[in-house]
């Protein structure tokens, strides 16, 4: 039962971040890569009940992660599109020996790495949405 309650953190904190990511990178939810992802939580949160949790989490982290993004483009954090022309980078050839990665597994590096280099605090009320999955306090054993 604890496993269970802690694999349901560590889902609806997952999908939070998730939808973070997509908001802030202003990915589509129609990619495929996305729905797949997407569906990878929502079946877990299936087996665990807490299917709706999971689908709030995620939006709401997407939510804010698209408003986040719309703040630092604002401020002029991060380039949504440049007025003026860089300079062309050199072309460099790969390598024979590197294989083609497919596109999946080059959005689950994205994702991996914004997790590691961005900072998310999730917010605290989504955690204690978590509350309704315990037993009342009268039908909990007396230590």
């Amino acid at each position: 039962m604890k496993a269970d309650r802690e694999r349901a953190k560590k889902l609806i904190k997952e999908a939070y971040e998730f939808g973070y990511f997509i908001g802030y990178k202003g990915h589509s939810d129609w990619a495929e890569w996305v729905r797949n992802m997407k569906e990878e939580l929502y079946t877990e949160a299936e087996g665990l009940e807490i299917y709706d949790l999971v689908r709030e989490a995620y939006a709401r982290g997407k939510a804010e992660g698209a408003k986040k993004r719309e703040e630092e483009i604002h401020l002029s954090l991060i380039e949504k599109g440049r007025v003026t022309e860089k300079a062309p980078r050199p072309k460099v050839k790969p390598r024979a020996e590197e294989k083609e990665v497919p596109e999946e597994e080059l959005r689950r590096v994205e994702f991996a790495r914004f997790l590691e280099t961005t900072r998310i605090l999730l917010p605290p009320d989504i955690l204690d949405s978590m509350r309704h999955l315990d037993f009342p306090k009268m039908l909990r054993p007396r230590d």
